[in-house]
């Protein structure tokens, strides 16, 4: 690390140019690549007795802030307030914000866990087209924050639109539980959740760039370390509310309500509970607030103009070819064209941002990466073993960790970590933030690790243009033979078997023998367009007959982490048509009408002691919770993401019911890689998070004009929208294979990181001290005198040697 001071650079020749009157003007610009000032030697003098004003005014507020952070004890001497005494000189207004900012935090978060399962599960999507849903709904509520402040800023102040999208924003919240009524008809629930979800990302548009600077309005100037504690715990409240909404909602959903498995109303429900008791607290709290009126100037849409006017001015520069000045005398940037119509001070502000938003590219792949553990990560962890102990975690409920481990690391990181490592080597904001972006790439190389393994444990699915077959019964000499001159045949044994997919007429015949049978057996296989499979059932009776049943099943494996149990039956059995429920030792826990094909699913609690379940068959109401008592039972064991198929061809005889062939088959297999093993890739993203996104914000902050603060908060939301644009085109492009998705984002990410970590060693630090903007170009001509007079004018503010830091190779 070395510091350049470029006061003590050599003079240029020509220090200046001449106006209309014959006058030499100092030369003034702003690079947009390093924001500098190339100073002349009256400007020096000014500057340095700028700066000793300067260093005398920060004595002085350095002992103004220390004062207003002491008080005078019993005996006289000198001491700083305790946390309990800064808690209590808090305005009263802020403890109700931080009340309404856990409750917002938790109504939006609760949703967002929920969402990717409700859009596969209620919606039957396919998993690229559910990921598209989502981050279209991310990708609008981080885009909506740019209108809600300009509504702030220019119309209606920040405490009016905090208030009444509040209220919205329950309306939104309201229409997304009714919409989730699952006996509601689909474009009436369609047209629900839609406008639920459009409604709850404008609000939240609303409520996000205003509450915390509404907030900060509460505190008076001279409170500046309370209002800093207060931001600490407000960062607190925010990840309180995510973590325990991401915890609970999964289980709100597994509720079983209004004749479904999943209770979507109540998990939906319960935010929108939440997000009222957050708009009664900021409610509440009415009379205790300092509500600031709108300035009605928005800083963003002034940088807009600004910049869309010089483009266009350059533009047609470039297009007339007329040359008003000479060679030397053309605007030494591209934004100078701007000038005279928006003054200097904005147009030197705008450089400064300019040169900081070229480093929010790779930010928007990390938003790429890092929103997928509400998506990708989520589907992943779907196909996962989630039993650990008696526990049962869901794979929504994974996303926990980010929140539990941000409130974890960051205070090892800034206690411990970032002071150990600074003593190796000099840490620089952009060298986090590479390195931040190298760990969200590595995590989703672990990912794709994981879902090699993953794939590895998944059912194979048969060829195109081919079937499988999975034979049952007790018929172990009989054969099927295809009379429809194909060779194709079906063995005795019991098993899953591929044959070509056609339509076919099998005989019987019984094995190591050509007798023919008298059984036949058409079977319509499609395989043309999607390969599909079949369970065969062939069973033989004590009187010599042969019967047959059969239906389809899909290889994909059961969402949700649900077992599934086929059941396979003929169709004059006196089973068929009765019920089926499964029981665990806390007593019912799902039911179904047996019929051939049809299915039973048992997904356990989050708390289990045993996933060993009951299925008893033909039960009375009185015997739903003891199904030994029914008329038949059996013993399953829940495996979660596995399918079964129970044979329960039966015959009646004498009155009682005895079972041919009880034996169950296993279609699909399970999951079998532990959940706990996305642990790693969680744990590395969120290092990854502290590292690029927390510092991103902090380092934009301090290199940019204070003017352009407001503006680089509104940019730095908006690369999140365009990280999850970036999600909705790659989930458009249905790549098959997780495994290559993954490493597609990986890859995408490093080189992104790279062309990043070229432009971070080029870049050259300005320290945020010294970093001031000047108004325009013939205020620099003043004399030191003039500024001491002026001093609190920001007329008169002149420009400074900065002091710079460039970032070794």
């Amino acid at each position: 690390m070395r510091r350049i001071s470029y006061s003590g650079l050599k003079e240029k020749k020509e220090t200046g140019r001449s106006d209309q009157f014959g006058t030499t003007r100092p030369l003034y610009f702003t690079s947009a690549a390093e924001p500098l000032i190339i100073e002349t030697p009256l400007e020096r003098k000014i500057s340095r007795a700028k700066i000793e004003l300067q260093q005398q005014q920060q004595m002085v507020a350095i002992s103004d802030t220390n004062n207003s952070d002491k008080q005078l004890n019993n005996n006289g001497n000198n001491k700083e307030k305790g946390i309990t005494e800064s808690i209590l000189s808090y305005p009263k207004g802020v403890f109700f914000m931080l009340g309404n900012e856990f409750c917002e935090r938790f109504s939006f978060y609760g949703m967002r866990a929920i969402l990717i399962i409700y859009l596969t599960t209620d919606y039957q999507l396919s998993e690229n087209v559910a990921k598209q849903y989502y981050h279209v709904f991310v990708s609008l509520a981080y885009l909506s924050p740019l209108f809600g402040s300009v509504l702030a800023d220019n119309y209606f102040g920040r405490f009016h639109v905090i208030l009444w999208v509040s209220l919205i924003y329950v309306l939104g919240h309201l229409l997304l539980s009714i919409g989730a009524i699952p006996f509601l008809e689909k474009s009436a629930k369609l047209g629900l959740d839609i406008s639920g979800l459009a409604v709850i990302a404008i609000a939240t548009g609303g409520i996000k760039p205003c509450v915390s600077a509404f907030a900060a309005d509460q505190f008076r100037d001279d409170q500046h370390r309370e209002r800093t504690q207060f931001f600490s715990f407000f960062y607190f409240a925010i990840n309180a509310g995510s973590l325990i909404a991401i915890a609970v909602t999964p289980l709100l959903r597994r509720v079983r309500c209004l004749d479904s498995e999943h209770c979507f109303p109540l998990a939906f429900g319960v935010p929108g509970v939440l997000m009222l008791l957050a708009f009664l607290t900021f409610l509440a709290g009415w009379r205790f607030y300092k509500i600031t009126p709108a300035s009605k100037g928005n800083i963003l849409w002034r940088v807009v103009k600004c910049i869309c006017y010089a483009l266009r001015a350059k533009l047609n520069s470039n297009l007339s070819r007329k040359r008003t000045y000479n060679i030397e005398c053309q605007p030494s940037h591209w934004l100078d064209y701007a000038l005279p119509k928006y003054d200097a001070h904005l147009v030197a502000g705008v450089k400064s941002m300019v040169s900081i938003v070229v480093l929010y590219i790779p930010v928007v792949f990390f938003w790429a990466l890092f929103d997928q553990q509400g998506s990708t990560w989520v589907l992943q962890a779907t196909r996962m073993d989630g039993h650990v102990g008696w526990f049962t975690i869901l794979p929504d409920q994974m996303n926990t960790l980010n929140p539990l481990f941000v409130l974890i690391l960051v205070p090892m990181f800034e206690a411990w970590i970032y002071p150990m490592v600074n003593r190796i080597c000099k840490i620089t904001p952009l060298r986090k933030m590479a390195l931040g972006g190298i760990l969200a790439a590595v995590a989703f190389c672990i990912a794709g690790f994981v879902q090699i393994k993953i794939n590895s444990t998944m059912e194979p699915k048969p060829a195109i243009g081919n079937s499988f077959i999975y034979r049952m019964g007790n018929a172990s000499n009989v054969e099927l033979f295809a009379v429809n001159g194909s060779d194709v045949k079906i063995r005795a044994d019991n098993g899953k078997q591929e044959i070509w997919a056609s339509n076919y007429t099998f005989e019987t015949r019984e094995l190591n023998n050509d007798n023919i049978l008298k059984n036949s057996l058409y079977l319509a296989l499609e395989g043309e367009v999607a390969p599909k499979s079949y369970v065969l059932g062939v069973f033989e009776f004590p009187n010599g007959t042969i019967r047959m049943a059969d239906f389809p099943y899909t290889c994909e494996k059961t969402k949700n982490g649900k077992t599934r149990f086929y059941f396979l039956i003929l169709n004059d059995s006196l089973l068929y048509g009765t019920e089926a429920v499964a029981v665990d030792i806390n007593g019912r826990v799902s039911n179904a009408t047996i019929f051939n094909g049809n299915y039973i699913e048992i997904q356990p609690g989050f708390f289990s002691k045993s996933f060993n379940y009951k299925i008893g068959f033909n039960c009375t109401k009185t015997e739903e919770f003891d199904v030994t008592k029914c008329v038949k039972y059996i013993n399953v064991e829940a495996q979660m993401g596995a399918a079964f198929v129970i044979d329960l061809v039966q015959e009646e005889e004498n009155n009682n019911m005895t079972t041919t062939n009880n034996n169950i088959g296993q279609l699909v297999r399970s999951n079998s890689v532990s959940i706990l093993w996305q642990f790693p890739q969680v744990l590395v993203m969120t290092i990854g998070e502290i590292l690029f996104s927390v510092t991103g914000l902090e380092f934009s902050y301090s290199q940019a004009a204070p003017s352009m603060k407001s503006v680089l908060q509104a940019l730095w939301l908006l690369t999140v929208f365009f990280g999850n644009v970036v999600d909705v085109i790659i989930s458009h492009l249905e790549i098959p294979d997780p495994v290559a998705e993954f490493f597609i984002y990986a890859t995408l990410m490093f080189l992104v990181i790279g062309i990043f970590i070229i432009l971070a060693v080029r870049y050259i630090y300005v320290d945020e001290h010294n970093l001031e903007i000047p108004d325009t170009p013939e205020q620099i001509e003043e004399s030191p005198e003039k500024i001491n007079n002026n001093t609190n004018s920001t007329r008169n503010r002149r420009p400074t040697p900065f002091i710079l830091e460039k970032e070794n190779a």
